[in-house]
């Protein structure tokens, strides 16, 4: 069984809290939290992510991969890969770099336009599409890449998870859908970073 503390707790979410790996720091933990009721987000994520693995030359480059369950003290948890830049430093989250204006905003579109295309191009579903779900990778001191760590999938289990594992037109429709809300959000964040106050409460 591993051993999960406080002091290795780097992400706390709405359902879920994500643990550094005590055996493996190239990795995390999502462990649910102790509530009566949830959704469950760990299977939902497990079972969409041995779902999309199944598909023939499937791309994962923009997200990250999931190896399954593992027991701990806080009851099972989910492992996935634990996101780098190039200099072996710990990536950020694109929140992060949008409220601090690191990256240039032309630089950010086109990030963000690679980011759809993947999508697009591999029909993978981004459904909880806050900026902190994802994060910019530095491939090189001048150079970024998106990769997606939370919020694959759906939100909950019923017809409609059904649907976007069946149907590739659902599936389109939905990847459109949510892509429309996150720009929303991202447009958002832009002009509150304009305002200088960085009045983000989460990074």
């Amino acid at each position: 069984m591993i051993t999960l503390n406080k002091n290795l707790l780097i992400a706390k979410g709405g359902e879920r809290d994500c643990y550094l790996h005590p055996d493996d720091s190239t990795k995390v933990i999502k462990t649910l939290h102790k509530k009566d009721e949830h959704n469950n987000q760990n299977e939902l994520e497990y079972s969409y992510m041995k779902y999309i693995k199944k598909r023939k030359n499937i791309d994962l480059s923009q997200v990250t991969d999931c190896y399954g369950y593992v027991n701990t003290n806080l009851g099972k948890g989910l492992v996935f890969d634990r996101v780098f830049d190039f200099d072996g430093t710990p990536s950020k989250s694109f929140r992060y770099y949008l409220a601090n204006k690191i990256i240039p905003l032309d630089e950010q579109e086109k990030l963000i336009y690679e980011l759809k295309n993947y999508l697009e191009k591999n029909l993978i579903l981004f459904v909880d599409t806050s900026l902190t779900n994802i994060f910019c990778r530095k491939i090189s001191d001048n150079s970024y890449k998106l990769i997606i760590v939370d919020g694959l999938g759906a939100k909950r289990t019923g017809i409609k998870f059904t649907l976007y594992k069946a149907s590739k037109t659902y599936t389109k429709y939905k990847i459109k859908r949510q892509w429309d809300k996150f720009i929303k959000m991202y447009e958002k964040d832009v002009k509150r970073a304009k305002l200088g106050k960085r009045p983000f409460t989460r990074l």
